[in-house]
């Protein structure tokens, strides 16, 4: 039986915005905003969770993400603005949004997911809706203090960055947290 990889696709983004979400982080642990923070070295812009995958079907998936990146060019994105899902009177995760290229993305993303599921894997049930997680709450964080830090940073902007290849990731769970690798890289056309 072959290994078993858990898989993702998604945009990485740079250091500078990294650095400044960590600032972000940092603003809202000091706000009391209680949360497990992602490590500023996992963040990343999911497009499709692909879940547990034969190391034998990477081959086939890199090349149905070719596929998916080659009929679109690159386009910028900016992080902006942060917000929480499902909603504030009970949040369960803290995310930095996007603006700019958003339309570009929707396409890309929805490129992606149609050429996954063309080789077999199943579609997401909800729409796509482009954020970086940077949090995820705990039972016991108050809508109202949360509520507060998000209005810190309407219309706040982390950082400008030039989107230009997806990757296909393989994340390993370890006790200090989630460590991830590039399995494959797929350009835009230019």
């Amino acid at each position: 039986m072959p290994a078993l990889l858990r898989t993702f696709v998604a945009v990485e983004i740079p250091e500078e915005v990294r650095a400044a979400l960590a600032a972000v982080q940092s603003h809202l642990r000091q706000r009391r905003v209680r949360a497990r923070w992602v490590r500023p070295q996992g963040m990343h812009l999911t497009l499709k969770f692909l879940g547990d995958i034969p190391a034998d079907q990477i081959p086939s998936v890199a090349d149905a993400l070719q596929t998916a990146a080659g009929g679109h060019v690159g386009f910028s994105l900016t992080a902006a603005g942060i917000g929480v899902f499902p909603a504030l009177r009970r949040p369960r995760v803290v995310w930095a949004g996007f603006s700019g290229g958003t339309g570009p993305l929707a396409d890309l993303q929805a490129s992606v997911e149609e050429r996954l599921a063309a080789a077999g894997f199943p579609r997401e049930d909800r729409p796509f809706r482009a954020h970086l997680t940077i949090g995820r709450c705990s039972e016991a964080v108050a809508p109202a203090v949360v509520g507060e830090a998000v209005d810190c940073f309407v219309g706040r902007r982390f950082g400008e960055f030039d989107v230009r290849e997806i990757v296909l990731f393989q994340s390993e769970l370890k006790p200090d947290g989630p460590v991830y690798t590039a399995l494959a890289r797929v350009k835009l056309k230019e």
